[in-house]
């Protein structure tokens, strides 16, 4: 008779109340309806009551009598239909979910699972039927289907019953007892599940997660080896015979003599974790997969296997697949969406067993929740070295695997440990106490070590020393001589192309790999050397993880590894094949050591670099704790180059040390967008009104019916489970295949066709204020005038622009500020949409290459549009921000939807002709985002805002400390290491081959402490050293004590060196730019050196380039406007040069500066002595910005001699006394005899306030010539020149004077008597540029077209013979000839026609004289400041010893000798310093003024609007500098024959007179320079500066 039986389905609301319930009873009888009342009436009489998921799901809602016995039809699903393709109805625990949502059709489809649960038991065995019966009889949502049924077993025995049912198919001595008692219904689980055939079926995620001891029950039956050895064990856990089926192998590779590969597996079947050591080539791969394979099959575990490298993980399944093996699949950033859907597919239906993935994407979600629902057997982490600090590629994200899998065994709710089995090829002893360590206190594990001593027994190794123009010879004569397929491992990428393009030409088969390559040419080209097609690869260390080529005769190392581990595995790529003896060759030049050095700190993420970092974090979370960013706008926050390589990964490791140490907490990779909200009642409903709209095409409506169906598949994991994650995103994408922003987009039209309810999931942080609002307008209006602006330079044909000149022009259109960092805004922004693509072009990072995508119209109107719609987006923000209640923050965050902006926009602008789509809603406010106007968070950013970081640590002044920095030091400090450990095997190698191989030998096996006391017993300090010995000393080996210490000083936060004269300040400094640069971890973009002229950077930059190599090109070395100019986008010019450094202040406080531009670790100032207070400020703003920056000033108080223009020492003194800065004094002078610096000791103790109470110390020793003279004379000119004619002079020679007028008398009356001199001068009044012989150059070398932004050597060496020939009787001609040389040196590698500009608006004449021994150069004593000469000759005719500066003048020109100093002057305030090694003298003559005298006019002395005629242009322009001009009959200008070129001003005029009262007459005048001047009327003129003779009558 039929017992009373009813199904039951009830659909519950988002507010957990019951919305609709359905009911059906076994004789037809049904109810619909909301009224629980009126279920329970319909109820009445009912015994049993059936329903799918009824006990977690509908029992909660509904208040059943005890006395009703129920059945869950989920419950026995797994149990009657555990096989592919499972029941029909059924999907994980839900009923046709595709379909379905109505309760009382739900209720239908469970009585049909149920007849058919009821049919499919009565299929079983008896036997079957009774053990299901034991085990689940008396357990809740079991107990009524058996009571339904009546089953009466015939069994009692259930252990002897299960034992015999399952006879082969299980351990027959397994613990049945402690399953049967402990773990029935997991029991049940795991036995109907072995009765299937298929190993890819398995147990739904729902049982995984409600009896997570299925998995314990598989390994007691199937897992665990018994001692005894039944016939189960031994034919499904015996590792040989597991080997045989599954690889063909009759046998394990034995490592000298020891079977560990074996050993190894059998630890995995015998579920123990443990670490494996196993050279390159030596099994290690099938070591892990055979256990997976076993597991898979037995357990149906999923072996979880993480590996940095995508592309091993792709080889490693594509060897599987060759030996027919396809139970492993990848899921990787290397996989299309369609690829990594049916890898996820294969995992979450057990296809997989196998599952190779990254240490990232743990941080997935849609992975987390794979490995939730499987069953893993064991996790397995290749390249294990990456744990430990003292490994060679130390990850800081692999740290987070044991925190992943402690997460994961929670979640599961596992009371066990997973095992875990770690695998690398190279590591030594502290590097295995490491990993060791690591998993003991994360997961309590211990891992059984492996470890092989074995050495390649047909390796061959040598060593050559090879100097770099040697290295390629040797290459081709090692490829001739060893014909095979050879590897050739080379440190750069550009070195592999360049090397497989030379062998190519040389006739060699050769292609190149390496990581930057794009990923098809890299397969392409490693496929092409595996199947011999290419015979020799030229690759970085990219190449060979994994790579199994059996016939490799022949590995090259170019350059040699940065660590010993590297190159044992690299070279163990060579006789895979272990018949073949293979050769590895090392081609050694110890500076390739160097190169290694040089890439370890341009990669290093150093302890300031990460609080950079932080503090980028801290000021993102100060509304707000959690926050999500792109990792590029971190960098940027961080003040860093967002162009920098691998700036995304630099991020990300500086975000997983502040994680470690507990500041920070990184959220999962995962958007927060979820598709929720189904308003449609079924699929069908929803996919019927998707065909019928008109806003989707038709690829569009195909897509939306998948993404619809799988919602309706997710609905009731939330109400039944307490789930919502199958309806993110990003799982959506995975799982169908598609790209996360083609899901959000099909998301936003199914809202607009009210297909899902509308998701408020964006937030816009609002300042509720007009005035924040009218700020935002600005800033969008500023943007847009920009793109506008940026358009119509495009449309100009500028495809290709300088970020600097485009910046100035902007400015100079638009009437307002542009900074350079708003284009790299626009040119991102364009290049994200689509519409641009873009590119850094050459060296320069001022050079863009740009391509528009679409038409120009099309992007304008795209501009115009998006304008639109940014003022209506701002308008509704503003409006939902005032009606914010309950906050009373400044700022309020503003949850909104794209639907909701599109309609708000929709009603407000009724006119607009074009339908506005959510997708250019989603493009303006992404636009608003990226410009910085608005901050949103949320929504479809997610796409670009990957990191989703929470700050755990709130105190605003933490900053990342010293100890938490120590696993990063500990790991930096092995890089060093190993690089001077592999530099130490090759010298050995090349010494004595035995010794190397025992040194190799004893560094992988003995303690690493012993190895360095064998090894390096006097030298384990050299060891620490971040270049070579030998590079140290060159670098520094020949410094003094005192500069010595400054050398070496890291860790001084602000240092100031007061360097006497000679002191050789400019080499320790130099010194100190390569020791921050190679010793003190500091990269080149993070140091600035500011100096006071051009002259002085170029010096510095050429010097720190014979010192340190290409490394110096990338060194920022300017001038302080230099600087400031740069900050602000603009080329320098004079024009704005006084108020530059004010203006750049201004914006750095205001923050339009981007930070990556005043962001820096060191500053090094030069000349500190002559900052001014303007200069002064800037240095103490970027000391204000950056907390952590250090700083290096070098200056000499005592040389202060430029207080006229507001030099101070007022910075020196303020570092040393409010910054405590360490202070150290160069006292040594290298240039003066003794005797000149006895003087300037006496002489310097009349200044006050110094710096330096020590005495400076001649080094040069005795001997030097020290005459003084006092005259009585009033005029000192002729002694002064008489003297230096008379002395008999060996050397370079100087006069230095007070004034410039002096100087020009000199020189000229020197020249007057046959002397060669040359007169020092300066370019006051004009620009560098403007000066005809420069212009004339100029416009030849910049005359290639716009679109070339480089200069052409050949064009360029053209042009210097053009300007040669030309101007060839020119008196500037060999100064300019050398501003050129100058140039041409500094930018040797490339020039940049922007360079040159900036090269000339810098630079000043005066620095641009060399010292010559032919030659009396004669100067002010301003302008000889940072020279040094043998023989000076000072001449103070009016000089007034009244004050310090003046004291400070004659002090500067005191030691600019080097031999032989004389002063010539008036008065006799130098005695009371005579020594009796001076010779003083007192003359009484009086002398005449000279009888010649030449005047040099400037543009102050000249009348420059005389010249503006087209005719007198027209003379000029056929005149050059040197020709010969008349005096105008009246005096007042110069003639060329009876026209007349040049006219006095007034002032020289006057200035003129006074010559003629003394009795001197202008004799001739001939043309000094020729200048470009632009007048009042903006017209660019010539102008003529003669030098004018005047002879004494």
């Amino acid at each position: 008779m039929a017992q009373p039986l009813a199904f039951i389905d009830l659909e519950i609301g988002k507010n957990g109340q019951i919305i609709d319930i359905g009911c059906l009873k076994a004789d037809g009888q049904q109810y619909h309806g909301r009224s629980v009342q009126d279920l329970y009436k319909f109820l009445q009489g009912t015994e049993f009551l059936c329903g799918h998921n009824i006990i977690y799901h509908d029992l909660k809602y509904l208040r059943i009598d005890s006395s009703v016995q129920l059945i869950d039809t989920l419950f026995f699903s797994p149990l009657l239909f555990p096989a592919k393709p499972y029941h029909r109805l059924v999907k994980d625990y839900k009923l046709d979910p595709e379909n379905s949502n109505n309760p009382l059709t739900d209720s239908i489809k469970a009585k049909e699972l149920f007849e058919d649960e009821m049919s499919k038991f009565d299929q079983l065995d008896r036997e079957l039927q009774d053990i299901f019966f034991h085990l689940l009889h008396d357990k809740p949502g079991f107990s009524g289907f058996f009571s339904y049924r009546r089953h009466k077993p015939k069994s009692s025995n259930l252990k002897e019953a299960i034992a015999q049912a399952y006879s082969g198919t299980i351990c027959s001595n397994a613990k049945l007892d402690h399953l049967i008692f402990d773990f029935p219904i997991e029991l049940a689980y795991a036995l109907a599940l072995i009765r299937v055939n298929d190993v890819s079926s398995i147990l739904p995620p729902w049982v995984m997660k409600s009896y997570p001891n299925v998995q314990k029950c598989f390994r007691v039956l199937r897992s665990t080896p018994c001692l005894m050895g039944c016939d189960w064990c031994q034919s499904k856990l015996e590792p040989v015979a597991a080997l045989k089926r599954w690889f063909g192998y009759p046998g394990f590779r034995s490592f000298d003599g020891e079977p560990l590969q074996e050993k190894a597996v059998r630890a995995a079947i015998n579920n123990e974790s443990l670490l494996a050591v196993f050279p390159t080539g030596g099994g290690k791969s099938i070591t892990f997969q055979l256990p997976a394979l076993i597991a898979g099959e037995n357990e149906r575990g999923l072996t979880v296997v993480i590996s940095p490298l995508q592309s091993l993980m792709k080889d490693q399944v594509d060897n599987l697949e060759k030996k027919g093996i396809t139970e492993a699949v990848t899921i990787n950033g290397l996989l299309d969406p369609i690829e990594r859907a049916r890898s996820i597919e294969r995992v979450y239906e057990g296809g997989a067993n196998i599952l190779y993935i990254s240490p990232e994407s743990l941080r997935n979600n849609t992975i987390q929740r794979l490995l939730e629902g499987r069953h893993i057997a064991r996790f397995v982490i290749d390249e294990a070295h990456c744990f430990s600090a003292w490994g060679q590629d130390f990850r800081t994200d692999y740290l987070y695997i044991g925190d992943f899998i402690k997460k994961l065994q929670e979640t599961k709710n596992l009371d066990y440990s997973i095992p875990v089995s770690c695998f690398t090829a190279t590591a030594k002893q502290r590097v295995i106490d490491d990993i060791r360590k690591y998993f003991k206190e994360k997961l309590n594990l211990t891992l059984a070590l492996f470890t092989s001593k074995a050495r390649r027994t047909n390796l061959r190794y040598k060593v050559l020393a090879c100097e770099k123009s040697e290295k390629y010879q040797a290459l081709r004569t090692l490829l001739e001589a060893e014909k095979c397929p050879t590897i050739i491992y080379v440190s750069r990428t550009r070195t592999a192309e360049y090397l497989a393009e030379t062998l190519c030409e040389d006739g060699f088969n050769a292609e190149y790999y390496h990581g930057k390559m794009d990923s098809r040419d890299r397969i392409a080209h490693q496929e092409s050397f595996m199947d011999g097609t290419t015979d020799i690869i030229v690759a970085t260390s990219a190449f060979g993880m994994g790579v199994d080529k059996s016939d490799v005769g022949l590995v090259i190392h170019y350059e040699i590894s940065d660590s010993l581990e590297n190159y044992i595995q690299e070279a163990g790529r060579a006789g895979r094949d272990e018949r073949i003896v293979a050769n590895c060759y090392i081609l050694f030049d110890e500076e390739d050591l160097n190169k290694h050095f040089v890439l370890l700190n341009q990669t290093k993420l150093t302890k300031a670099e990460i609080n950079q970092v932080w503090k980028a974090i801290k000021n993102l979370t100060k509304k707000r704790t959690t926050v999500s960013n792109s990792a590029l706008e971190i960098a940027r926050k961080a003040g860093w180059d967002d162009e920098v390589a691998d700036i995304e990964s630099r991020i990300i490791t500086a975000i997983a040390a502040l994680e470690q140490s507990g500041y920070l907490l990184r959220g999962n990779n995962s958007p927060r967008v979820f598709a929720t909200g189904i308003l449609a009642p079924n699929a069908q409903d929803a996919i019927e009104q998707i065909s019928a709209s008109e806003k989707f095409t038709n690829e569009e409506k195909e897509i939306a019916g998948r993404i619809i169906k799988r919602l309706f598949s997710a609905k009731r994991i939330s109400e039944s489970m307490g789930e919502g994650g199958e309806t993110r995103v990003d799982y959506l994408a995975d799982i169908l295949g598609l790209h996360r922003e083609t899901v959000i987009h099909i998301i936003n039209l199914l809202r607009e066709e009210k297909i899902l309810a509308d998701s408020k999931d964006l937030n816009a942080f609002i300042k509720r204020s007009t005035r924040e609002e009218g700020n935002i307008k600005n800033i969008a209006a500023r943007f847009l005038r920009l793109e506008e602006f940026l358009l119509k330079e495009i449309q100009n044909g500028a495809t290709t622009v300088h970020l600097k000149e485009l910046n100035q022009k902007a400015a100079a259109a638009l009437g307002e500020d542009v900074n350079p960092r708003h284009f790299k805004t626009i040119f991102n922004i364009w290049a994200i949409q689509g519409w641009l693509e873009k590119k850094r072009d050459g060296n320069d990072n001022n050079y863009y290459s740009l391509k528009l995508k679409f038409e120009i119209e099309n992007i304008a109107e795209k501009i115009e549009r998006r304008k639109i719609i940014a003022a209506t987006i701002v308008q509704f923000l503003f409006e939902k921000a005032q009606l914010s209640t309950g906050n009373n923050s400044d700022e309020v965050p503003v949850e909104f939807s794209v639907l909701e902006a599109k309609e708000y926009f929709k009603k407000s602008n009724q006119i607009f002709q074009k339908e506005v789509k959510a997708k250019d809603i989603e493009d303006t406010l992404f636009y608003l985002a990226k410009i910085e106007a608005i901050s949103i968070e949320g929504g479809f950013l997610v796409l670009y805002n990957r990191l989703s970081i929470e700050r755990k640590e709130l105190n605003p002044h933490v900053m990342y400390k010293n100890e938490d920095y120590v696993k990063l030091e500990e790991h930096y400090q092995s890089k060093i290491q190993q690089i001077h450990i592999v530099g130490e095997y090759a010298q050995r190698m090349i010494n004595n081959y035995n010794d190397a191989l025992q040194f190799a030998d004893d560094y992988f096996q003995v303690n690493y402490s012993s190895f360095l006391h064998k090894y390096f017993p006097k030298r384990a300090n050299d060891l620490n050293l971040k270049i070579t010995k030998r590079k140290f000393e060159q670098l520094f080996g020949g410094l003094s004590l005192e500069q010595s210490q400054v050398m070496q000083d890291n860790s001084s936060q602000y240092i100031v060196v007061a360097a006497g004269p000679g002191s050789g300040k400019t080499r320790v400094l130099v010194h100190k730019l390569a020791s921050l640069l190679q010793l003190e971890d500091v990269k080149h973009e993070q140091l600035l050196m500011l100096t006071f002229s051009r002259a002085a950077a170029s010096e510095f930059k050429s010097k720190l380039y014979n010192l340190i190599g290409n490394a110096a090109y990338y060194v920022e070395i300017k001038t302080f406007h230099s600087y400031c100019f740069d900050l602000l986008g603009k080329l320098g010019d004079l024009e704005h040069a006084e108020s530059i450094i004010e203006t750049a202040i201004s914006k750095i406080r205001s923050g339009e500066i981007s930070l990556n531009r005043i962001t820096k670790s060191v500053l090094v100032i030069d000349e500190a002595q002559d900052i001014s207070s303007r200069e002064f400020e800037l240095i103490k703003l970027l000391v204000e910005m950056n907390e952590e920056m250090r700083v290096v000033l070098v200056g000499d108080d005592d040389q202060n001699i430029f207080e006229w223009r507001g030099a101070s020492a007022d910075c020196l003194k303020w570092f040393l006394k409010e910054k405590k800065a360490t202070a150290y004094k160069l006292l040594d002078n290298y240039r003066s005899k003794a005797e000149i610096i006895e003087l300037a000791n006496k002489f310097v103790t009349t200044i006050q306030n110094r710096l330096k109470g020590e005495p400076i110390v001649s080094k040069q020793g005795p001997g030097a010539i020290v005459k003084i003279t006092q005259y009585h004379s009033p005029e000192l000119l002729l002694p002064t020149v008489n003297a230096v004619i008379k002395t008999q002079l060996s050397g370079s020679v100087a006069v230095l004077t007070t004034t410039n007028e002096e100087a020009s008398m000199v020189a000229s009356l020197l020249q007057d008597r046959g002397f060669k001199s040359k007169l020092i001068q300066s370019n006051d009044n004009f620009r560098l540029q403007n000066l005809l012989e420069l212009r004339f150059f100029s416009d030849n070398i910049l005359a290639s077209p716009a679109s070339t932004h480089t200069i052409d050597p050949d064009l360029f060496e053209q042009s210097v013979l053009k300007l040669k020939s030309t101007f060839a009787g020119s008196p500037n001609l060999e100064l300019v000839i050398r501003i050129i040389t100058l140039f041409r040196q500094e930018y040797a590698k490339k020039m940049y026609k922007s360079d040159w500009q900036s090269y000339l608006v810098e630079s000043r004449l005066e620095n641009f004289y060399a010292e010559e021994s032919e030659v009396i150069q004669v100067a002010t004593i301003h302008k000889a400041k940072g020279r040094e000469f043998d023989n000076v000759f000072i001449l103070l005719n009016n000089f007034q010893f009244s004050n310090d500066e003046k004291r400070r003048l004659l002090y500067v020109a005191m030691t600019r000798a080097r031999n032989h100093l004389q002063v010539h002057y008036k008065g006799d305030y130098l005695q009371p310093f005579v020594t009796p090694e001076i010779s003083y003298s007192v003359d009484q003559n009086v002398y005449s003024e000279p009888g010649t005298l030449s005047l040099i006019l400037d543009l102050k002395q000249v009348w420059l609007s005389f010249g503006e005629s087209s005719y007198r242009q027209y003379l000029i322009k056929n005149l050059r500098p040197g020709q010969q001009l008349q005096i105008s009959e009246d005096g007042s200008g110069c003639d060329v024959g009876k026209d007349c070129v040049v006219k006095f001003a007034k002032a020289f005029q006057e200035k003129l007179k006074k010559y003629l009262d003394k009795g001197y007459k202008p004799s001739h005048a001939f043309i000094r320079y020729i200048v470009y001047w632009i007048n009042e009327s903006n017209k660019e003129i010539r102008v003529i500066l003669p030098e004018i003779k005047l002879q004494k009558t």
